[in-house]
């Protein structure tokens, strides 16, 4: 390989690496702030009325992991079907590569915005004035 293929290469994996951990962060920040809200239902005296009022940001959060976790299986079907393209060219059927890659920003956005909407609903839920 020359010195272009080499760098096309190691930019793709560099790439791909990036995805991954940007996916990881996503479940991460969602998971921990489930745990952290349930947490902190559990250390209150209130918690029976905490527990009602966190339903909201707790599904929100948890549709966040929900996604994050299926932008996982997105990234797979991107990659498989894009080694796939490679191999077999124009005779592929079924969806192409960019389906899946712009279908997986989509559900990646998307656990952004449920994680941004769970902070919000908690913080007005829980906010104590």
């Amino acid at each position: 390989m020359g010195f272009d293929e080499d760098q096309a290469l190691e930019t793709y994996k560099s790439m791909i690496s990036v995805g991954t951990e940007a996916l990881k962060a996503l479940q991460l920040i969602n998971g921990g702030a489930i745990v952290a809200l349930l947490a902190y239902i559990g250390q209150s005296s209130e918690r029976p009325q905490l527990a009602a009022l966190a339903t909201k940001p707790l599904s929100l959060f948890l549709g966040g992991l929900v996604a994050a976790t299926l932008a996982f299986l997105g990234t797979y079907l991107t990659q498989f079907t894009l080694l796939n393209e490679f191999f077999k060219g124009p005779s592929l059927r079924g969806p192409k590569h960019m389906t899946w890659l712009l279908t997986t920003i989509v559900i990646t956005l998307a656990s952004l915005v449920l994680f941004a909407c769970g902070a919000f609903a908690a913080v007005a839920a829980l906010g104590h004035p």
